[in-house]
């Protein structure tokens, strides 16, 4: 699952002008160009990467609309900034047609495609197969056919073979030969090699799917193995299919049992080279990591409480291999699943490692012969993604919260602890790349008001050039005004929030207010980046709302003690906070205060119903986009993190759960609910919407079969969007 205090209580300053758009001559937005093609703020590039030798990058450039539309891979040199076409797509198509042997032209495609170690070939995906593409000769050659998907490939180390997951088995094929060997022989629909279940997926992967490595000398890979046969499968059902169809899926509800997971270490020979089985109840995280000789990877194993990850080590020898606990951490609460990175191995065999050991993500230096890591970072602030490392300069690269939590500059530092700098403006948000041999940077920068722009900047953070600014229309439409806010909480804590107001803003009026929240872990709302204020939220402003976001107890980048008060009881802190808010709003003087509405997706459907039940005569009305109504119906990664089990705490589970208060319901409602939803199944919709009968109580409700739990396709958000609009017209 995957966002508000009397003028007493001191909000502290207002304020930021982060927008300030002129008038003249432009017009309102429509719900259409929330979805309009391409993008009215631009189309931005995928696919953003150095190739091997980190002289130059690639990416991939779309031109076109729908049926017409096509896509250019392009390759720019970064001294220089001389660029070419790498892969035409027209080029890519003729060649995919010749090589296809079928009655029906090959659909290949350049997502995720990848550089071969060399820089000669690149792999490609379509049609359920791969393909290799060499760019100097615009060769394509198809390396295999069957109806069977080939899933997450990756390049060995030396480049000579290709590793890929086939229904759930673990393959190598020989790019030289093109013959292929099997590395596992149990994958089913219950047994997982080197692919991840639906919950390890969603909850311990950030939505990646492979749970594989090559060693770097490329002669073994270690994977990871799940067994779903104790997973009580749940229905999805196909109202769009004549006759309607199920499918089952394995989700482990809250409390139940969970997929069986064990890691091995296999050969290119097929053989097994060891292996390692925790208890049956323990998580192994997937992602692994070898140390710089091939003679070691670490593999990470938690209890099923989440508050104890042991970082173990297998190591390899002719005999065979055996596995021991390099170190290991605890904390009363949970340990966070979310960017924990396996460790990264140096060749002069100490390695980095991200830890909330002392409350704030911090990187540390460890050594192979074992103890805790010594700290590099320090302080009450976050580092949030490691970009990359300079291992022969001993200098790694980072975003962190360190200036201002709701922005990410760049900082350095040595390993040793020394040179730490920022190198890069305070303002904003940047992501970035370090190329291989530590001499460039690809920085993606935004703002809350202003689109990603790409830009090419050497290792002390200096501007090349800008390599990439999407081309938009933005200036074309009435946009809201968005300004920074802090506000003190009753206990003194300061809350960050935003507050967007209509084009024309007129100080001496009375406006509505929409609340905007996701409030649960992992998740920020207020944060100096593009699509922090989403154009649904310009949308509204132009049509005379405030729409107002606040990040309570709980929320991602302020440490872990702000997200603790969760444990066990679920919603009471987070709209303590948030109400708090609403207070501070009531305290403006052109706020009114008897039109206050609410909305959220996913845990924000899960606050806005809890609000709605928990502080019945706050809010005007509300809009629970799927919405979670009770923890026993969420996964058990996920859910037991916060609240332990059903077993272990049925009080907090009761007392979190909008189900429980239903019939306490006063605001107008609107649920919005797909009914394929994988992660939020409509069980919670629909228990929720049966107890509201049965109390009388009165709610709208808008399903879209086939739309899982983010919506895709420009009918289905346009018709979402138009009715969340039409919701607060009519209500607020």
């Amino acid at each position: 699952m995957r966002c508000k205090a009397h003028r007493a209580w001191c909000a502290i300053g207002m304020v930021i002008w982060l927008a300030a758009p002129a008038f003249a001559a432009k017009r309102k937005l429509e719900v259409a160009d929330l979805t309009a093609d391409p993008p009215i703020a631009g189309r931005e590039w995928t696919g953003l990467t150095w190739l091997p030798d980190g002289e130059s990058f690639s990416y991939v450039v779309k031109t076109g609309t729908g049926d017409e539309q096509t896509s250019d891979l392009w390759i720019e040199d970064a001294r220089s900034g001389r660029k070419h076409v790498g892969i035409p797509g027209s080029s890519l198509i003729s060649a995919a047609v010749s090589a296809s042997s079928s009655e029906e032209p090959d659909h290949v495609t350049l997502d995720d495609y990848c550089w071969s170690p060399d820089q000669h070939s690149i792999l490609l995906t379509g049609s359920h197969d791969l393909w290799l593409y060499r760019p100097e000769g615009r060769g394509l050659t198809r390396l295999t056919h069957g109806p069977e998907s080939e899933e997450f490939p990756t390049f060995s180390p030396d480049g000579r073979y290709i590793a890929f997951i086939r229904a759930h088995d673990l393959y190598v094929l020989d790019v030289a030969s093109g013959q292929e060997k099997r590395l596992t022989t149990d994958g089913s629909e219950t047994i997982h090699n080197g692919r991840l279940d639906w919950v390890y997926e969603e909850e311990l992967a950030d939505r990646t799917g492979r749970s594989y490595e090559w060693s770097p000398d490329g002669t073994m890979i270690a994977y990871l193995r799940l067994d779903d046969t104790p997973v009580a499968p749940s229905p999805i059902t196909n109202f769009l299919a004549w006759p309607a169809t199920v499918e089952w899926q394995r989700f482990p509800l809250a409390g139940s049992r969970n997929p069986i997971a064990s890691f091995h270490v296999v050969g290119l020979d097929g053989k097994e080279r060891g292996q390692a089985r925790p208890p049956s109840d323990a998580y192994i995280e997937p992602s692994f990591s070898w140390t710089a000789d091939s003679k070691s990877v670490s593999f990470r194993v938690t209890n099923r409480a989440q508050t104890r990850r042991e970082v173990k080590l297998w190591s390899w020898s002719s005999g065979g291999g055996s596995s021991r606990t390099l170190f290991a951490e605890e904390d009363p609460y949970w340990i966070n699943a979310d960017g924990a990175e396996a460790p990264r191995f140096l060749r002069d065999g100490r390695y980095l490692w991200k830890t909330e050991r002392t409350g704030f993500a911090h990187l540390s230096v460890g050594s192979l012969s074992g103890g805790l890591p010594a700290a590099v970072t320090s302080g009450p602030w976050m580092v949030d993604h490691v970009i990359g490392l300079d291992e022969k300069k001993g200098i790694v690269y980072f975003t962190a919260t360190k200036d201002d939590v709701r922005r990410r500059p760049i900082y350095r530092i040595g390993l040793d602890g020394k040179g730490f700098s920022r190198i890069t403006a305070p303002a904003g948000t940047h992501t970035a790349k370090l190329s291989s041999h530590g001499d460039y940077l690809l920085d993606t920068f935004s703002t809350v008001s202003a689109p990603p722009v790409v830009t090419l900047l050497d290792a002390s953070g200096r501007s090349i050039r800008t390599v990439h600014a999407s081309e938009n229309r933005l200036s074309e439409f009435e946009l809201g005004q968005t300004e920074e806010h802090v506000v003190k909480a009753p206990d003194g804590e300061s809350l960050m929030a935003a507050l967007t107001k209509p084009p024309h803003f007129d100080p001496s009026k009375k406006y509505p207010v929409i609340v905007y929240l996701y409030g649960g872990p992992h998740a920020q709302v207020v944060r100096d980046s593009w699509n922090a204020v989403s154009l649904l939220d310009h949308l509204l402003a132009s049509r005379g709302f405030l729409v107002w976001s606040l990040d309570n107890r709980g929320s991602w980048g302020r440490g872990h003690a702000w997200e603790a008060p969760l444990y066990l009881e679920t919603g009471k802190h987070e709209l303590a906070d948030q109400l708090a808010g609403v207070t501070y709003l009531k305290s403006l003087p052109f706020v009114d205060p008897a039109r206050i509405g609410i909305w959220g997706w996913s845990y924000g459907g899960y606050m806005t119903l809890y609000a709605l039940t928990h502080a019945p005569d706050v809010w005007k009305c509300g809009v629970a986009g799927a919405p979670v109504t009770h923890w026993r119906f969420y996964d058990t990664i996920y859910t037991e993190r916060y609240m332990r089990t059903p077993e272990e705490n049925p009080k907090g589970y009761e007392a979190s759960a909008p189900l429980s208060k239903a019939g306490d319901l006063k605001a107008k409602l609107l649920i919005i609910q797909g009914l394929a939803d994988d992660n939020v199944h409509p069980q919670n919709m629909i228990s929720f919407i049966d107890a509201l009968t049965k109390a009388g109580r009165p709610y709208q409700l808008q399903i879209q079969s086939g739309q899982k739990h983010g919506f895709r396709g420009k009918e289905s958000l346009d018709f979402r969007n138009a009715a969340i609009f039409r919701f607060f017209e009519d209500n607020l």
